[in-house]
């Protein structure tokens, strides 16, 4: 009996040791540095008459230290798309990448952009993950265009609309039948003066 006491209190300490040792990985804070001229993904949401602006939210990558990210051991947590994950375990991916299984079944892996970082994704639909960092009011630039290249079939060819009533209307209708203008599927290119000059939409897996 003593003995069974004995190692269920070294299994207890074990663990509290080892959950004392675990790491938290969060994303860098990697805002842009000016929006004048930046193109990025956004969710395009309410046009307000009165102001004449569209309210819009901002979204950049999660971004994380390739040192970090390759000292990930199970108990860990990774902070990844707004969401907590508790990593299971990982795994080196067929071209040498990085895999994370988390214990809530989710799979990331993590994609090396430029020499000291990477950007991770989601094995289940290939998007990758980012935060919001902004939430902003936005006017219409003078000749607004909108690009819909939303169509998956190869031969498609981008749809465009121009003009702020025609993008209005178009929005309304991917509002009705889709995700909308949903920071996913959808980048802004902001002009000098911070106004929307186009918004552009590629096919997005929940659309």
């Amino acid at each position: 009996m003593k003995k069974l006491i004995a190692l269920t209190l070294a299994l207890v300490m074990l663990l509290t040791v080892s959950l004392a040792f675990a790491m938290t990985l969060e994303p860098k804070n990697t805002e842009i540095e000016s929006l004048a001229g930046a193109t990025i993904n956004a969710t395009v949401g309410e046009y307000n008459e009165d102001t004449k602006t569209f309210l819009v939210t901002l979204y950049d990558d999660d971004q994380y230290e390739i040192d970090k990210v390759e000292k990930l051991a199970a108990g860990d947590t990774l902070l990844a798309g707004d969401r907590i994950h508790t990593v299971k375990e990982t795994k080196e991916t067929e071209d040498g990448g990085i895999m994370i299984v988390c214990e809530d079944g989710e799979e990331i892996v993590f994609v090396q952009v430029g020499d000291d970082h990477f950007t991770a994704e989601s094995t289940f639909d290939n998007r990758r993950f980012m935060h919001a960092f902004a939430e902003l009011h936005l006017p219409a630039a003078e000749g607004i265009v909108y690009e819909d290249n939303s169509n998956p079939e190869p031969e498609a060819k981008p749809v465009l609309a121009e003009g702020l009533e025609a993008i209005l209307k178009a929005k309304a209708e991917k509002e009705e039948t889709s995700i909308g203008f949903d920071y996913y599927a959808t980048v802004i290119t902001l002009n000098e003066k911070l106004e929307i000059e186009r918004i552009h939409q590629d096919f997005d897996v929940a659309q």
